[in-house]
């Protein structure tokens, strides 16, 4: 044989398959062909590639399947209900006919005292006077506000965010500044 003749034909057969028809050949053809593809250099960094986007693909699925488990979240308690002493005291569900005569004394006092903007101490911190002052201006009970977060702007001056749980899927936020002075935090 010279070298002309197996730019035509090939020296062996590239796959050989027991007789079985086209579907053999299919598949006996569609086995060999990672082979094939790894016979040239750029197969071979493709294959590479691939090996290596399935490797980090593994990994990744790996890492979010063993993710840190959530913490249970911080007590929330509203600003100006209960002092940084005071045990939290779950709400409980009664239906309206059914709760009990101290119970709905508790609870008119409660809220009462929740809705007032009024404050019969100051603030103990600026998150408790930012919540009630955005509560006092949006009109809803200081239970319905959360501070956020907060940034110092100086010694005596801090921004709080603080957004209100309003009617609906309304909930209003704003930057309150709040100012420290000789008798507690106060929003100017």
């Amino acid at each position: 044989m010279n070298a002309e003749s197996t730019v035509f034909r090939s020296s062996r057969p590239a796959v050989v398959v027991a007789p079985g028809g086209e579907g053999a050949r299919a598949a006996a053809w569609l086995l060999s062909w990672p082979m094939r593809l790894a016979a040239t250099p750029m197969g071979r960094r493709l294959l590479a590639a691939v090996a290596l986007a399935v490797v980090a693909v593994a990994a990744v699925g790996y890492l979010y399947d063993s993710a840190d488990q959530p913490r249970v979240p911080a007590i929330f308690r509203p600003a100006g209900l209960a002092g940084a002493g005071a045990p939290r005291v779950p709400a409980i569900f009664r239906p309206a006919g059914l709760a009990g005569a101290g119970a709905t004394e508790a609870a008119a006092v409660s809220r009462s005292a929740a809705a007032s903007p009024v404050r019969a101490k100051p603030a103990a911190t600026a998150a408790e006077a930012a919540a009630a002052w955005w509560a006092a201006r949006q009109k809803v009970a200081v239970d319905k506000v959360r501070a956020l977060q907060q940034r110092k702007v100086s010694a005596t001056e801090v921004q709080v965010l603080v957004v209100a749980e309003g009617a609906g899927s309304r909930m209003p936020s704003d930057y309150v500044t709040v100012r420290k002075g000789s008798s507690g935090w106060k929003v100017p």
